[in-house]
């Protein structure tokens, strides 16, 4: 007969299953994160969200390797001629924290490298300010929102991202090499170990405050490692750390004087000491209050204690210095760390996420539809980083998908992504004037097949895309056909993850919600193929972007709404077939779908802009030239990035 506390504790690891996510969903969110990582080719994300929980307040971290400095522990190290070389130097700095000395010759270097080295006596380091300021510079200039340096990181306005350009060493340094050989339970196995070491470190852009050489100095990071070890996590483990969390952000940090006390990567570290400790069968579902309680425990005897050793590198203590200068802050911590635990499981009341854990029903469906929220994990993941797909990326992933170990989930993700990826089609380096007849044919047929694999990812963008291809092909009959039957797809009960960059949050109405849910049981990537809806992107310099559009791809990868790129497209198939009643009538539905999908709120959003500009072209080829300079010049005026080309062809029409 099943215990209270082991009924208890089934009922809330089902009440968090259904709050912060299943095994299934929290697999799906980390395959997505791989998927994009995999698509960007020196990027790791990092962070709650890759690590598979979404909770309120989770930011995005991505991390970029910078590929033109590589890090070597020693001079003995082999060095790789083709990157410039840097030395870690630990003399006189902090456990976790180095200097990197330039090895190779300084003057050999390209001028914007030798910017951010400084000369220390007769040798040459590397400067973390210097360095975060010279992104941070580069940055701005594409992405106007990153203005802000934190930590190690450039920030976005809204502080919902956080973009680190570190630097990696391949090999395991010696610093941390005392934690392979550690004491622990066996939560983790050799080939995780092992998985761990071939990864290497990392090096963010930060030193250690108060450091004499604080400006010189870089945090040695275990990012990939730390990554892994979460991954390695089995549920149990994984919603304690959750609810650690939780209790961090909506208990703790609810005083404002506590604020700056703790931090999530504490309590990362803290559960991987606690998992080292304990004996893995204990991380069981039946069990879970238990685990989170001593979890709460351990929490509360680091603080009381001062001591929360780094997990890599155990010389460092990371509150030495946070909590010995705090002791009014800390005994208030202390105090109601022993509240929330003498409050047992109860102290969720407390929390905004999980205020309603006692009306929870005890009988809980246990089918719940785990596709329906994938399919808004993924669309809403995906819509934040605004992945620039092209036919590389689409390689890429194809090579993922032959691994032997993926699973029918990850199979379907990638197969989702390697789909949108062919919805854009590279610019070739030759034209149709330079090919021969069975050259023009041979292009001709490969874009069409790699256009149709794009058709599976949503159920409107990839008609566009074909439709796009048939228009620079002249053939307008067919082009309308396919945007018709584009338009007929756009209908309520589709998700869209249209990018804006005033709106990041993806909402899913009632009918889209029901919609989902008549199609739990289909694959997900039919469910993707049947029900969302992507914006239109464009490869630089696309040959298959309307040539009346060509200037606004002369920055990069363009994107488009599609249903406002649909009826522009429909005008121009009109206007080359001389059928100006259409024309209007196609011109007057464009001007309908801009208001009807924008308010007033996106006007300076980026799609707004772009579908603006429609209009004004619209206007210049009918010969209104007047109306056309209106709507370049109202467009110019909130276009101050030069996102579109309204400032270009206001000038042509002077």
């Amino acid at each position: 007969m099943m215990t209270a506390n082991r009924k208890e504790s089934l009922h809330l690891y089902d009440y968090l299953c259904w709050k912060i996510g299943s095994e299934k969903e929290v697999k799906g969110r980390r395959i997505t994160f791989i998927a994009i990582d995999t698509s960007f080719k020196f990027q790791i994300s990092s962070g709650s969200k890759s690590e598979g929980l979404d909770l309120k307040g989770s930011d995005i971290d991505v991390m970029f390797i910078n590929q033109n400095f590589k890090v070597y522990e020693s001079e003995r190290d082999n060095f790789q001629a083709q990157r410039a070389a840097l030395i870690m130097d630990t003399t006189e700095t902090h456990p976790c924290f180095t200097r990197l000395c330039l090895h190779t010759n300084y003057t050999s270097l390209h001028k914007d490298h030798r910017n951010v080295l400084e000369q220390y006596g007769m040798k040459y380091f590397l400067s973390n300010k210097l360095y975060k300021q010279s992104f941070s510079k580069s940055i701005t200039k594409d992405r106007p929102m990153f203005n802000k340096i934190h930590g190690p990181c450039i920030s976005d306005d809204d502080d919902e991202f956080d973009i680190a350009f570190c630097l990696k060493c391949d090999n395991w340094i010696s610093q941390a090499v005392p934690w392979i050989t550690r004491p622990r339970s066996s939560w983790l196995s050799p080939e995780t170990v092992n998985e761990i070491i071939m990864n290497g470190v990392l090096f963010v852009p930060i030193g250690f405050k108060g450091s004499i050489y604080e400006d010189l100095e870089w945090r040695i990071s275990f990012s990939v490692a730390e990554k892994i070890l979460i991954f390695s996590f089995n549920h149990t483990q994984l919603l304690c750390y959750a609810l650690l969390k939780i209790v961090l952000k909506e208990m703790i940090e609810k005083d404002e004087n506590l604020k700056t006390l703790l931090c999530s990567y504490y309590l990362k570290t803290l559960m991987f000491w606690v998992s080292d400790d304990a004996n893995p069968t204990t991380w069981r579902p039946d069990n879970i209050i238990p685990c989170f309680m001593a979890c709460l425990q351990r929490l509360l005897y680091c603080v009381e204690y001062s001591t929360l050793l780094h997990y890599f590198i155990s010389d460092f203590n990371f509150f030495t210095l946070r909590l010995s200068t705090e002791l009014e802050k800390k005994t208030k911590l202390s105090n109601l760390l022993k509240n929330i635990h003498q409050q047992g499981i109860q102290c969720l009341s407390a929390s905004e996420t999980l205020h309603d854990y006692t009306k929870f029903p005890t009988a809980v469906n246990k089918l719940l539809n785990i596709n329906t929220r994938l399919v808004k994990d993924i669309l809403q993941i995906s819509h934040n980083f605004h992945i620039p797909f092209d036919n590389r990326r689409s390689c890429v992933l194809l090579k993922c998908l032959r691994h032997p170990s993926k699973t029918v989930l990850s199979h379907d993700i990638f197969l989702y992504f390697m789909s949108a990826a062919h919805q854009v089609l590279q610019a070739k380096s030759y034209t149709h004037h330079t090919q021969n007849n069975k050259q023009q044919y041979n292009r001709y047929q490969y874009d069409l097949c790699h256009l149709l694999i794009g058709l599976h990812s949503d159920a409107v963008t990839g008609w566009l895309m074909v439709a796009s291809f048939f228009y620079a092909y002249k053939n307008y009959f067919i082009s309308l056909d396919l945007i018709d039957y584009a338009l007929s797809n756009f209908t309520d009960e589709k998700c869209d993850h249209l990018f804006s960059n005033k709106t990041r949050i993806l909402k899913i109405t009632p009918k889209q919600q029901f919609a989902l849910d008549m199609m739990k049981n289909e694959k997900l990537l039919t469910t993707f193929k049947a029900l969302t809806i992507t914006n239109l992107q464009f490869a630089f310099k696309s040959q298959i972007l309307p040539k009346e559009l060509q200037q606004d791809d002369m920055k990069g990868n363009t994107s488009f709404h599609p249903i406002a790129f649909a009826h522009f497209l429909r005008f121009l198939c009109f206007f080359h077939m001389h059928d100006f009643i259409s024309c209007r009538v196609a011109m007057q539905d464009l001007k309908l779908s801009i208001k009807k999908i924008f308010s007033a709120k996106d006007f300076a959003s980026t799609l707004h802009l772009r579908s603006s500009l429609f209009l004004g072209i619209v206007a210049q080829m009918f010969g209104a030239t007047d109306s056309a300079r209106e709507f370049f010049n109202h467009i110019a005026q909130m276009d101050e990035a030069n996102y579109t080309s309204a400032s270009t062809r206001l000038r042509e029409l002077e």
